[in-house]
């Protein structure tokens, strides 16, 4: 796949969160948060898709949100792509892009989470995975929920095949409402070599206001460990992107799974996006020709043009006879 590098970012930080939505100014990527160089950096900076730069961004009302972050923080929007959600530390900061202004939800969360995952599901509610309250992992049958419409917390028990509990994994959903987890450990970070979660890969739906859990199996080789990484659903694709490995260096892949089969999940080795058509070949000669006799058809016609002015001059010349513009002689 091609792979794009857009440097000049105007902060050094890492396990910061990145949010696409879109504001005034059209299509916008935000980086929030984060463990920085420099404490003293904006709240807030914006990529643009448009004019393909960074820029510092200043809310009307910077309310309460740190520059830094203490723990890796996940930003969600909302079905409209114009509202960003940031849960840091038991708060849900609440960024809206078109009015440019950031305040802090009323209703606080029962419980804080860290090195957690989120989504937003198709009802406008964000669901947090997973990750640890500080102390201890919670269990991956509490689901705790944030309801975007009316600012309200609560928790669902969720059923079925229950995956191992995990910090440092990722969480993305599909239209049709498939929550795809991937990844994880033990969170133990001191660790030589960490513990990771068991399965690798597992789905959460949610249905009718019942949260379900099935562990699906997964053909194919992936990167058998992988956390603080990110995945997006495409088309009929999850894309897992870069992190950390058992021995916490940094992972420099890109896996696909196929999700298009509801009951087998199949790792994908050459993945062609949909409705790319590479030219043959044949195409790429004939292309070629078409230039080359095109060139040399244009430079043929321009001799072709000098040569009959040419013998036109040397016609009247040699009868000493040069018509002047506008006279016509016999």
């Amino acid at each position: 796949m091609p792979y794009e590098e857009h440097p000049n970012v105007l902060i050094k930080s890492n396990g910061h969160a990145l949010v696409y939505a879109v504001g005034k100014e059209g299509e916008m990527i935000y980086l929030f948060g984060g463990f920085r160089g420099d404490p003293k950096g904006e709240l807030i900076y914006g990529y643009s898709l448009k004019f393909k730069q960074w820029s510092e961004e200043t809310p009307e009302t910077p309310n309460g949100m740190p520059v830094g972050t203490t723990s890796k923080i996940v930003g969600v929007t909302d079905s409209n792509l114009n509202t960003i959600f940031i849960f840091d530390n038991g708060t849900m900061h609440i960024f809206d892009v078109f009015r440019n202004i950031l305040y802090i939800s009323p209703d606080f969360a029962p419980y804080k989470i860290l090195n957690y995952a989120a989504v937003t599901l198709n009802t406008d509610e964000i669901a947090y995975i997973g990750g640890s309250n500080g102390t201890n992992n919670i269990p991956m049958n509490q689901i705790l929920l944030y309801n975007t419409k009316i600012s309200t917390w609560y928790t669902r028990n969720a059923n079925g095949r229950i995956p191992s509990p995990r910090q440092g994994h990722s969480a993305s959903i599909a239209p049709d409402g498939r929550i795809f987890v991937y990844g994880g450990f033990d969170g133990n970070d001191n660790a030589t070599a960490s513990n990771e979660s068991d399965p690798l890969f597992a789905v959460l739906e949610y249905v009718n206001g019942e949260l379900t859990w099935s562990t699906p199996q997964l053909f194919g080789q992936l990167y058998q460990f992988r956390i603080y990484h990110t995945s997006h659903v495409f088309e009929n694709y999850l894309i897992i992107i870069f992190g950390q490995n058992l021995t916490h260096n940094r992972i420099n892949t890109i896996d696909i799974i196929d999700i298009s089969n509801r009951d087998i999940y199949n790792a994908v080795k050459d993945f062609v996006p949909p409705g790319y058509v590479p030219p043959t070949p044949q195409q790429s000669a004939s292309n070629k020709n078409i230039i080359i006799a095109s060139a040399l058809g244009s430079v043929g016609l321009l001799i072709i043009i000098g040569c009959t002015f040419f013998l036109i001059r040397r016609y009247y010349r040699n009868r000493n006879v040069i018509p002047t513009p506008g006279e016509e002689r016999i």
